[in-house]
């Protein structure tokens, strides 16, 4: 049947609120929409088809409802859903509802609380509005499926209450199954809804899979409006006994959290293992951040072990920095320690320290664009010795301090013809005092940098559809010393060449590095602009040296005279233009 007419819906909503008590009625008029609906004697109403009714943040779907004045009754058939205002949902075959639709009964139905848990039983029984009570019943988060009808894990009651006001969960003789088998049992026990985030009880429990099955179960304590603590003893196949601890507070400016876990295992028996790892996070006065992070762990292994990261060097830090519009601002102290086989950390820079002032402006003489940066940086290894007894072109004890300065320039102008030219330049300035080291050792400072002449051309075509096409041909002149004073590569031995550094003035991604000689960056670049707000480009091109100097490694792209050519030329965007 077609949907009613909107006369025909005022005329229904007229009837249903003369129907519904005068109490309720003067509280809020309820609104019905229906395939059919009819009166039956003096006191009762039949929609039929499609049925919906909304009432004070309330919603019930059915394919049947009688209403009796007499009673202030809904009987409802199903299939049925009803939803309401704190987003809980019950499904059900049928059901006997007040007018109100506060109280009543409803048989074969699902309770799904915040579309993560879900509680089924023969009948469920709803009480003021705020308690729902169910008979026998299973509560699971698992996805059920014809296929698969056994969840991962649930929760078998002989009743479960659901307090729609305090939203909390109560279970009377709680069973718990992991994949149908039996693994505890309780008498009582209570969990908040997984509409409340703080509340003091039991998480949803999980299962792991390292090396054998493992099982987690949560146990959340709220120890304030600020403060909470997670205690999860987590129970492996392999014997293994682990004991996981959150702890999160929040201040006025900012925030902790502290994870941590002890565990015994077969893997080394007789040993106590774990973790612990901090970060936090604050703000201070005048828009500065205050940052730190740590974390030691019990043996090399115990990551791996429990799948808890892939990581093979640890780093502890605390920083302070500042961002604005045309200013950075940093200061960091860094620790690092390397659980990698091989490695030893006497002979790695245990300790590292940066200061980094930057600043954006505009000339005043020349115009463009202009730059400053100060950086210093510091790295401590804890060996004594001056030779390098590993074999990895490094001394065992070196100790370095760098003091930085840093000035770049670039303006453009826009030719005739649309050509788009630009002149560029950069100093640096390093001072080097280098400490334990037999080849290296002492004060070293070094002055270089480099101009170029950039030319750019973009061709631009317009598709009807509104899609924009451009193709820009690019090339960058740049002269730069031939030589520099020799300083110890520690910071720049690893060099990508890629779409992202092909117009770049130094493709060495530290300090201790410089890139020399006469050469050029000549590529063409293709970019589609979509009216939708996305662009896909693509990027290819070359660098060609007048003398190749010997500073990249073949591994590198850029040996040679010529390079090779820039993996990673395909570029994306998402976003509006």
């Amino acid at each position: 049947m077609m949907r009613s007419t909107i006369l025909s819906v005022l005329w229904l909503a007229t009837v249903l609120s003369l129907l519904i008590s005068a109490p309720v009625r003067a509280q809020q008029a309820a609104t019905l929409l229906a395939d059919d609906v009819a009166i039956a004697g003096k006191d009762t109403l039949i929609a039929k088809g499609a049925v919906e009714i909304f009432y004070r943040g309330a919603r019930l779907k059915a394919a049947k409802i009688t209403y009796q004045q007499a009673d202030d009754q809904l009987l409802i058939d199903g299939p049925l859903v009803l939803t309401d205002d704190a987003g809980t949902l019950i499904l059900a075959d049928e059901a006997e509802l007040s007018a109100d639709m506060r109280d009543g009964i409803l048989r074969s139905a699902r309770l799904v609380l915040n579309q993560q848990l879900q509680m089924s039983s023969a009948e469920i029984l709803r009480v003021g509005g705020r308690y729902t009570s169910l008979g026998r019943s299973i509560a699971s988060s698992c996805k059920v499926c014809v296929s698969n009808p056994t969840p991962l894990w649930e929760i078998r009651a002989s009743r479960i209450v659901h307090d729609g006001l305090e939203r909390q969960i109560y279970f009377r003789n709680a069973q718990l199954r992991v994949m149908g088998v039996p693994v505890a049992w309780v008498p009582y026990l209570r969990m908040p809804d997984p509409t409340l985030k703080r509340s003091t009880g039991f998480l949803k429990p999980a299962i792991r899979t390292t090396d054998g099955l493992g099982f987690k179960m949560p146990y959340f304590i709220r120890l304030g409006d600020s403060r909470d603590l997670t205690v999860t003893p987590y129970l492996t196949t392999k014997s293994g006994r682990t004991l996981e601890l959150r702890y999160r507070q929040a201040f006025t400016s900012g925030n902790i959290e502290v994870n941590g876990a002890v565990a015994r295992d077969k893997l080394l028996p007789g040993e106590l293992r774990g973790y612990l790892k901090a970060t936090g996070e604050f703000r201070l006065p005048a828009d500065y951040r205050l940052t730190f992070s740590g974390e030691v762990v019990s043996d090399d292994a115990y990551y791996l072990d429990y799948d808890l990261s892939s990581k093979d060097r640890l780093d502890s830090r605390i920083e302070i920095s500042k961002t604005a519009r045309n200013r950075y601002v940093s200061a960091r102290l860094i620790g690092f320690h390397s659980i990698r086989a091989g490695d030893v950390n006497s002979t790695l820079p245990s300790i590292v320290s940066d200061v980094t002032w930057q600043r954006r402006f505009v000339p005043a003489y020349i115009g463009g664009e202009g730059g400053l940066r100060f950086q210093s940086h510091s790295q401590y290894r804890s060996s004594n010795s001056a030779t390098d007894s590993d074999g990895d072109g490094i001394s065992d004890g070196r100790d370095t301090a760098r003091i930085s300065l840093t000035a770049d320039w670039r303006r453009n102008w826009i030719l005739p013809g649309g050509v788009l030219l630009a002149a560029l330049s950069e100093i640096n300035g390093d001072f080097y005092s280098i400490r334990q080291d037999g080849v290296y050792a002492g004060d070293n400072s070094r002055v270089h940098g480099g101009v170029a002449v950039e030319l750019r051309w973009p061709w631009t075509r317009n598709d009807a559809s509104g899609v924009s096409h451009v193709i820009e041909p690019l090339a960058q002149l740049i002269w730069s010393p031939s030589r520099a004073s020799t300083i110890p590569n520690e910071d720049s031995a690893l060099v990508e060449f890629d779409a992202g550094n092909l117009f770049s003035l130094n493709r060495f991604p530290g300090a201790d590095a410089v890139e020399r000689g006469p050469r050029a960056n000549l590529g063409l670049s293709y970019t589609r602009f979509d009216p939708a707000g996305w662009s896909l480009g693509v990027v290819v091109g070359r660098v060609i040296r007048s003398e190749d100097f010997g500073q990249f490694s073949a591994a590198s792209g850029l040996s040679g005279k010529k390079s090779g050519w820039p993996p990673s030329g395909l570029r994306s965007r998402m976003g509006s233009r």
